[in-house]
């Protein structure tokens, strides 16, 4: 049997390579989706979303009688031919754990429309639903996450970057709950006991930016185009927190081009989700961990309203070329940071991409200088992008574009460049060789090794001298601290608190003691601050200080967010006298957190315990 699942599972992968893009059962070359139309009903008690969905597509290739959909473990009823109403044959691969199935739909001739109906199943990999004890309140809420490839989990769909298509939606939920999607809404239609939201995004978006929300949410209005949405609990913390994002949203526009998606709003989602923001159009995810009272954390919303040009007007397109979305936006980021720092704004991005080495330098170490999953383009056949994910493509991106940067005569031009490259691309999935043959263009007379820069493993073949006059403060904090000498640090900002734990977690002279004047002297397992409190618990692990175990774990099962809850259970995981203690903990709390953070920590635990 195994024999036999190996030559399948081979075989389609084989398959899934010679597509557009390895991660997608589907062909774009042969049939392309043009628009989609959801009409669905949540319930919330039994996790499940039930209705159908109208896919209409064009044949890419006039002779092609066969629509092929990504699908992962739906319960599909029935399809039909919108136009005759009759119902089509189709059929599904058996289930690959990572990819779902291939679900392959003959089409009748001359038409364009197929209607599916279906029902997730209580698992679904893009959905959570949490008891109203795992919230702020006292309802059950949904929410989905999509990126990278579990939009097949919640709608069938050509599952890939490089399709795009805009999409209208029917969500129907029980009263009081609320909904909201990554699209603008449109009417609402109540009844005695149901509320019928509906939904446009008239802007072609791909399958991994459909997002739905459904909880007992309240929002406050920060500007005529830009609202916050929450759990009622928590509303003026969030509204007071994010009250700059229209602010932000009007820098990224001097420096990209106009918005052209109409609303920004943001949900402020239960603890449990896994990432620190996500880009959905229309309505940006951020978790709570932001949520630190005094505004030092907002540099994740600059990044997601960075997205909105780069990542969802400007698309990789698959995720192969994960960098052309993650680097240009962390670029575009440091950007929108240093014109918010007004005289200081060079320095305050200097400072971030220092900060950004930091992490780049942590992901390498965890992957290995060698593993192929550390260059910029990648190559994903048979590997889920769920698997690849790191800070990567993210600060190697950056890096890269920065010295490019440098490379053409400095900020000034690379802006008009930046700029020129967003609008003539805009609306398009692309790869990049695109990029490239882009830059070549504007800049013939510059020379790049671009091969080695995009398919060499490990750190960046060249690191640009960055201005360490504001990451001086936090070097000489750090130095200070591992002589034992803990004086204020009243005058720092908060994130060069965070740069100077972090500068000490990898001095040698790091030892218990200092770990312990530092906890006595700062309290930093206090903060309210969630990169504080996260930095200081690495530190406390790395020199074994029992003390802070319990803050450690607490943290880990109170959020879900993998940037946080991965490398502290790794660190626990390493430490010999608290690996099972860890294990335990995880496993106790394995439901509170979202299926890919489950996942990935899972991960984590197996590959520890084979290195025992």
């Amino acid at each position: 049997v195994s024999i036999f699942l190996g030559l399948w599972i081979t075989s389609h992968f084989n398959q899934m390579a010679r597509r557009p893009d390895p991660s997608s059962f589907s062909d774009s070359t042969k049939v392309k989706t043009t628009s989609l139309h959801l009409v669905l009903t949540a319930d919330l008690s039994s996790s499940t979303l039930t209705g159908h969905v109208d896919i209409v597509f064009e044949r890419v290739d006039s002779s092609c009688q066969t629509l092929v959909l990504d699908a992962k473990a739906l319960n599909i009823s029935k399809i039909v031919g919108k136009e005759s109403g009759k119902q089509l044959e189709y059929s599904l691969t058996e289930t690959s754990p990572d990819f779902g199935s291939a679900l392959s739909i003959e089409l009748e001739p001359d038409s364009n429309t197929v209607t599916i109906f279906y029902s997730t199943p209580p698992d679904a990999s893009g959905v959570q639903v949490l008891s109203p004890e795992q919230t702020f309140g006292d309802y059950p809420y949904l929410f989905t996450q999509c990126q990278a490839i579990h939009a097949r989990s919640i709608v069938p769909c050509q599952d890939t970057p490089g399709v795009k298509a805009p999409y209208t939606a029917e969500i129907t939920v029980a009263k009081p709950l609320t909904a909201v999607m990554s699209a603008v809404s449109v009417r609402t239609q109540e009844s005695d006991t149901t509320s019928t939201y509906f939904f446009e995004q008239k802007i072609p978006i791909p399958s991994y930016l459909i997002a739905l929300v459904i909880g007992d949410i309240v929002y406050r209005d920060i500007s005529a185009r830009v609202r916050v949405w929450s759990e009622r609990a928590n509303i003026d913390a969030c509204f007071y927190e994010f009250g700059t994002t229209e602010e932000i949203l009007q820098v990224a526009e001097s420096i990209a081009g106009p918005y052209v998606w109409g609303r920004y709003d943001l949900v402020v989602l239960p603890p449990s989700f896994p990432y620190g923001g996500m880009e959905n159009p229309c309505l940006t995810f951020v978790t709570p961990t932001l949520l630190a009272g005094d505004r030092s954390l907002v540099n994740v919303v600059a990044h997601e309203i960075a997205h909105s040009w780069t990542g969802n007007l400007v698309t990789n397109a698959n995720w192969e070329h994960f960098w052309l979305n993650e680097g240009f936006t962390v670029f575009l980021e440091r950007k929108i940071l240093g014109k918010l720092g007004g005289e200081q704004g060079e320095l305050i991005r200097n400072e971030a991409a220092i900060g950004g080495l930091t992490s780049l330098r942590y992901a390498i170490e965890v992957f290995g200088a060698d593993n192929p999953l550390t260059m910029l383009d990648v190559d994903l056949t048979g590997v889920d992008p769920d698997d690849a994910f790191s800070s990567v493509p993210y600060e190697k991106g950056f890096t890269l574009l920065w010295y490019l940067e440098t490379l053409v005569g400095g900020p000034a031009k690379f802006d008009l460049f930046l700029h020129a490259y967003i609008q003539e691309h805009a609306y398009q999935s692309i790869k990049s060789d695109v990029f490239v043959e882009y830059f070549k263009s504007s800049f013939p007379g510059v020379e790049v090794e671009w091969e080695k820069w995009l398919k060499t493993p490990g750190m960046p073949l060249v690191i640009p001298e960055y201005d360490p006059t504001r990451q001086q403060q936090a070097i000489d904090t750090a130095a200070a601290w591992s002589e034992n000498k803990m004086e204020s640090i009243d005058k720092l900002t908060a994130k060069q608190v965070r740069s100077a734990l972090e500068l000490l977690l990898e001095n040698e002279k790091l030892t218990l003691t200092v770990a312990e004047n530092l906890d006595a002297a700062y309290k930093f397992r206090e903060s309210k601050n969630s990169e504080i409190i996260f930095g200081w618990c690495r530190i406390g692990i790395k020199v074994r200080m029992e003390s802070v175990v319990d803050t450690a774990l607490q943290f880990i099962t109170t959020q879900g967010r993998m940037k946080f809850v991965r490398p502290l259970y790794r660190d626990l995981l390493q430490w010999d006298e608290q690996q099972k203690r860890a294990i335990d903990t995880f496993r106790a709390n394995s439901k509170f957190y979202h299926n890919i953070c489950r996942t990935m920590v899972e991960k984590d635990i197996q590959a520890a315990i084979s290195k025992a």
